[in-house]
């Protein structure tokens, strides 16, 4: 699939956000964030929004330099910093928020920068160029999830953004990008036109992403962009310690 569609990114957040308070390193720096969109555009990538992505699944349409920007969890920095960034470059993205937690803190005794977006806040970014998809009800992994908790995840996570918004989400990401056959089944019998995980696919349901974190640097952002990143990186995920070496092999961005 990778090499018939869209480049797919991943972000969580934007933000400095110290490391001891941000050990995953989900937030970027705003002015990387910036930096990125901008190499894109130098390089010829084109970036296309979430019904452009769509059409290219159906086979409506083909954006072979296409790359599709998401971001994951709904945290207040998309509102206030990526919204604002992507408007200047009149480019689009998606962001996946989990309604059931909306107003709510993803660590509570953790730093501002983890408050999610509330109702109010999600209506606000959904008048832009930024499309809203459902990213569960909860944030739970949905591996061997019940029956009735599958339903919560997305048909009543999906009706209750549809209330919120006024639209219906048309597209989903896995919470931690966990996903098993129940659950791409559950996402597309809840009437969703595709779903996105991690590095781990399994068809339109599960379409893998290329994350982007708080460790990037220019040079590790580029390799990112290589069509041949995704299996490198699967591959290095089996062996820690080699993948710890070529993490430092190509570098980290300094943290605070």
């Amino acid at each position: 699939m990778r090499g018939r569609t869209p480049l797919v990114l991943m972000y969580h957040g934007l933000g400095v956000v110290p490391r001891e308070l941000d050990p995953a390193h989900l937030f970027v720096p705003v002015a990387a964030f910036a930096a990125q969109l901008d190499r894109l555009a130098c390089k010829g990538f084109e970036l296309i929004d979430e019904s452009a992505y769509l059409d290219v699944l159906d086979g409506r349409a083909a954006h072979p330099r296409g790359v599709l920007v998401t971001f994951d969890d709904g945290y207040c920095s998309i509102l206030e910093h990526a919204a604002p960034v992507l408007a200047q470059r009149d480019a689009p993205a998606i962001c996946f928020v989990s309604p059931g937690l909306a107003g709510q803190s993803a660590a509570p005794a953790a730093a501002p920068a983890y408050q999610l977006m509330d109702d109010d806040e999600m209506r606000a970014l959904a008048q832009t160029r930024v499309a809203l998809g459902c990213h569960s009800w909860t944030h739970d992994s949905m591996v061997d999830m019940s029956d009735a908790c599958l339903d919560e995840a997305t048909t009543q996570a999906r009706e209750r953004m549809r209330q919120v918004l006024g639209r219906t989400p048309r597209t989903y990401a896995y919470p931690y990008g966990d996903h098993d056959a129940r659950a791409r089944q559950a996402v597309r019998e809840a009437g969703f036109e595709c779903a996105f995980a991690t590095y781990t696919g399994g068809g339109r349901f599960a379409i893998p992403r290329i994350d982007v974190n708080a460790g990037d640097t220019p040079r590790t952002f580029d390799l990112k962009l290589q069509r041949a990143y995704p299996l490198a990186r699967r591959a290095l995920g089996h062996v820690p310690r080699v993948r710890s070496f070529v993490h430092d092999l190509v570098g980290h961005a300094e943290r605070v």
